[in-house]
């Protein structure tokens, strides 16, 4: 068994040192290039790009051509008032058309007030799509500190069994001269046991975070990589410049904004359809008909050009009116809720200021902690190696060490974890 532990820990030991380093920066290049959800964004912005050209919104002519043939099979007569007649009987008669026709629509106020408020639509696409950068980001920098906070604690855990290692060592060279007893080398054997049953779970959660991770980024699923651990505070930030800097960046904001000024334009294409609409017309046509001999008419065709103006002008439109007022009430809503998400966003910002606030203390106590136990645990080494302590007493010096370790793991990772959700609620995270 023991054989086995060794194993395993010297397994893991070298399993950390031959991966690649991922930075948080090429993380986000990774997930900017790679991310399926930040690709279908994109695209979406291409197709709103498509629909602000004039050429599909009735700013160009359009032409069209038509051709055909007819014919017929059977007789006629004709009776005339000079006493004439003409007649005919089992005879073909055929004929042909063609024609090219060409439109254009010269003033239409709602088609540029359309135009205008699909340019105000492409303007919400782009924010729509920093806006799922933003929440893609937000998943990848979690999922990246989670990764670097379960690295830590592998690192821990592997210094605990390096610690037990030792303690069964010791306990061993005691027994085959003597100076202990059976049961402290059962007791050692035991905790190192279980300490390798938690690297083993740690290791487990730390492959299941690198492949959500991977899977957040758009990569390789079952790609190993490390990552840098670096949780530096970022002292600079201030609740009073975080509050105002989110009036105008928050993306969430922008978004109900750029929707507001989508919408407002409805008002105005509403007020256009009072005015009318002017378009020109032109076609070319030609016909052609061969009848049969003793027809009145023999054979026929006609060509010419043609040319017309139009104007349309709805005079009254009984709907209207509810619709305008429909419209009204509707943006009316929207600043009523874009009024709300500003409260909602300062309680949010205030809310995640006290946490960050609160997980900084946090740190800090448990940096103390660890020292603490780091402290204790040197001495209780010290008085274990002279035999004034028991096994078991050191089994507890070293918990309360591992434990305080863990702890501060997770004050980190926790504090920095805070620190991106207020970046986010203020709208910097991209930046």
């Amino acid at each position: 068994m023991k054989n086995i532990i060794l194993i395993i820990t010297l397994f893991f030991g070298l399993n950390l040192n031959a991966q690649n380093v991922l930075t948080l920066e090429q993380a986000k290049t990774i997930t900017l290039n790679n991310n399926f959800g930040i690709k279908i964004a994109k695209n979406n912005v291409v197709v709103s790009q498509n629909q602000t050209d004039k050429s599909v919104n009735g700013y160009l002519p359009t032409v069209s051509a038509n051709a055909g043939l007819n014919g017929n099979f059977g007789g006629s007569s004709q009776s005339f008032g000079n006493g004439g007649e003409a007649s005919t009987s089992n005879a073909f008669t055929w004929g042909g058309n063609a024609a090219v026709n060409a439109n254009y629509t010269i003033f239409d106020k709602r088609r540029d007030l359309t135009l205008e408020q699909l340019k105000e639509s492409l303007g919400l696409s782009n924010l729509q799509l920093k806006q799922t950068i933003e929440q893609n980001l937000l998943q990848v920098y979690n999922g990246y500190f989670q990764v670097a906070q379960l690295s830590e604690n592998v690192n821990v855990l592997l210094e605990a069994i390096s610690i037990s290692r030792e303690r069964l060592r010791r306990a061993q060279y005691q027994l085959d001269f003597g100076q202990g007893s059976g049961l402290n080398v059962l007791n050692a054997e035991v905790d190192i046991q279980r300490d390798s049953v938690n690297l083993l779970n740690a290791k487990m959660n730390l492959g299941n975070a690198k492949r959500n991770l991977n899977v957040s980024m758009g990569r390789n699923t079952n790609e190993d990589f490390q990552v840098e651990i670096d949780t530096a505070i970022d002292e600079s930030l201030n609740l009073e410049s975080l509050i105002e800097q989110s009036k105008n960046e928050n993306l969430a904001l922008q978004v109900n904004r750029k929707n507001l000024a989508v919408n407002e334009m409805n008002l105005q294409i509403i007020d256009a359809e009072k005015r009318p609409t002017v378009s020109a017309g032109a076609s070319y046509a030609f016909s052609y008909s061969d009848n049969p001999t003793g027809a009145f008419i023999d054979k026929s065709n006609s060509r010419g050009l043609a040319a017309n103006v139009g104007v349309n002008w709805t005079i009254f439109d009984g709907t209207r009116d509810i619709r305008k007022q429909n419209a009204v009430i509707n943006l009316t809503n929207q600043k009523l809720q874009i009024n709300q998400l500003q409260q909602e966003l300062e309680r949010d910002i205030m809310n995640a200021w006290a946490n960050y606030q609160n997980a900084i203390f946090v740190l800090q106590v448990e940096e103390s902690a660890v020292e603490t136990n780091r402290e204790n645990f040197a001495r209780t080494e010290e008085q274990i190696k002279v035999g004034r302590l028991t096994s078991i007493e050191f089994r507890q010096a070293q918990l309360n060490l591992l434990n305080a370790q863990t702890s501060l793991n997770n004050a980190k990772f926790d504090t920095k974890l805070r620190e991106i959700q207020l970046l986010q609620l203020v709208g910097k995270l991209i930046d």
